[in-house]
């Protein structure tokens, strides 16, 4: 019983220290996850899917003047748009509504492209883009969401070895310092940190 007791003590004062931890850092999260690099000219600026608002930050970049050329990654179909899809009910895919947004938001038809196809991880957009402008491109822009910033510089700095890689968050995204308190913005953070944990690992979604 004295050892259940002792060792019930023992955890109840880790829980105590780890969520004093936790309370201590997570205001630092938004910072540590969304620092963007200052941006500079670049052979091309990639937007990775899959949330359209990303497109706005890719638009800003280009009319700033700092590529000639929009990529926009192109995602796997998820079961649940193409079972709507089935059903007449017509929904843009990433690569169609980011086109439509570059053009309305002054991006030349011609400046825009594709990058892969039916990708599912920042991994494999990494690795597509490598395939394709990796004997070409000295300096990329890539663009995200505010949160997956630092995972995506991890990634495509780690497989796109000679070129050097600026990743710049989405200003179009919202980003709390208290993030826990907003359901959606929290479950994102949650992820973003496992998802964190495990490339560094060496998890990899091919």
């Amino acid at each position: 019983m004295k050892c259940f007791v002792r060792c019930f003590l023992n955890l109840f004062v880790l829980a105590l220290i780890l969520a004093g931890v936790s309370v201590a850092i997570a205001p630092l999260i938004p910072d540590w996850l969304s620092r963007s690099d200052p941006p500079q000219h670049a052979d091309a600026i990639i937007v990775l899917a899959s949330d359209p608002l990303r497109v706005l930050e890719g638009a800003d970049l280009y009319r700033e003047g700092y590529a000639e050329t929009v990529y926009l990654t192109v995602p796997r179909r998820l079961k649940r748009a193409l079972a709507v899809e089935r059903e007449g009910v017509c929904i843009p895919w990433f690569e169609e509504a980011g086109k439509t947004i570059l053009t309305n938001h002054g991006v030349p038809e011609e400046a825009i492209r594709t990058i892969g196809k039916d990708m599912r991880s920042t991994y494999s957009e990494a690795v597509a883009t490598r395939e394709l402008l990796g004997g070409t491109a000295k300096r990329i822009i890539v663009t995200t969401s505010p949160d997956h910033v630092r995972r995506t510089r991890m990634i495509f700095s780690d497989n796109l070895p000679g070129i050097e890689v600026l990743v710049i968050a989405n200003r179009y995204e919202e980003f709390p310092r208290e993030w826990w308190k907003d359901p959606d913005i929290s479950r994102y953070v949650v992820l973003e940190l496992v998802q964190t944990v495990f490339y560094l690992i060496g998890g990899r979604f091919p």
